[in-house]
């Protein structure tokens, strides 16, 4: 049998461009609609959070734990950081637009790699998992410099669609495996600046690692039944686009209570609130208190006496601002008006 990498035109990959192209327009609008999601709602705690997740995936994927929270702490440290695997990541992301030069290769690998050093291997590659019996041998020491070189100028000058060219980008250089160690983790590093580069931002909006740990077996058998074909990598590209499209819809999820807030604000932006009026609405919307609350989760709120609770929620009902269930008594539920 041979791999993807012993034939001659090897890097000349080919797909079903209709199949890529539906599962493209699919992923493009969802990633267009969360885009504006996060422009309206600015929820630069939930991109904090959902950076500190995809580090922490992209090396549990590899079978490297981390921490979540010293990962979160680092990225908002940013620079003043002293952990150079989140430094280096962050700088994908945030220059996402600058060269992948073989320097700056080599620098992300020296972070990540336990020896610290960034040299390639001069080895041949079997790479196992144990856990599904996967084997696969990449190109042999000789190659990889006029390979990896190959991959740079591809990577930077080839004019491709930005999220095929992250799918195609992140097999490539999984198949070359150029290092010892740690390719895993920086195929999805670049593929993570190539997205980015893609929608000329300099934001992670979504955690595709931590859609691709989810699956992580698929990933592996995927990736390595590619490697063991003749160049068609329509299976790949299709599984990747799939999973950016999942991993989009999660942080729409997650955005879902702010998009509802920030709606409800501007229909009602004329009708003016107290504080606590404000603060019981906003509690609502974010999902702090039910949906249908009672009087009792508004006194909860506010630390005052149900009758106090019950004067404020009676207010926003005369704005209009919130209805009652049928339901009477003490167990009588109220909603916020959308």
């Amino acid at each position: 049998m041979l791999f993807i990498h012993q034939f001659p035109d090897w890097t000349h990959f080919r797909f079903d461009s209709k199949k890529v192209l539906d599962a493209l327009g699919r992923a493009r609008f969802a990633e267009g609609k969360l885009a504006g999601i996060y422009d309206i709602c600015g929820k630069r705690e939930l991109e904090n959070r959902l950076l500190a997740e995809d580090i922490v995936a992209n090396f549990a994927i590899d079978s490297h734990p981390l921490d979540t929270e010293p990962v979160l702490t680092n990225i908002l440290l940013k620079a003043q950081g002293n952990e150079p695997h989140v430094k280096n990541y962050l700088g994908a992301i945030a220059n996402s637009q600058n060269p992948l030069t073989p320097e700056r290769l080599q620098g992300w690998h020296q972070a990540l790699s336990r020896t610290g050093s960034s040299s390639l291997r001069d080895t041949g590659s079997t790479v196992t998992e144990n856990a599904l019996g996967i084997q696969f041998s990449g190109p042999g020491p000789e190659r990889l410099q006029g390979e990896l070189e190959n991959f740079l100028n591809w990577f930077e000058t080839t004019p491709q669609e930005g999220m095929i060219k992250a799918a195609i980008a992140h097999f490539w250089f999984l198949t070359l495996r150029p290092f010892r160690e740690g390719n895993g983790r920086l195929a999805r590093t670049i593929t993570a600046m190539q997205l980015c580069r893609a929608r000329n931002s300099t934001h992670l909006i979504y955690a595709l690692n931590t859609q691709i740990l989810k699956n992580r077996d698929e990933y592996l058998s995927i990736i390595n039944k590619t490697q063991c074909g003749n160049g068609d990598i329509t299976g790949w590209i299709l599984w990747f686009l799939n999973q950016v499209e999942s991993a989009v819809h999660t942080s729409e999820n997650m955005l879902e209570p702010g998009l509802k807030r920030f709606q409800f604000q501007a229909r009602h932006s004329g009708t003016p609130t107290g504080e606590r009026e404000q603060a019981l609405l906003n509690a609502v919307l974010s999902g702090k208190i039910p949906r249908d609350f009672t009087a009792k989760d508004a006194a909860a709120l506010f630390g005052t006496s149900h009758d106090t609770a019950l004067r404020e929620i009676q207010s926003l009902m005369e704005k209009g601002l919130v209805a009652a269930s049928k339901k009477g008594g003490r167990s009588k539920t109220y909603s916020v008006v959308e």
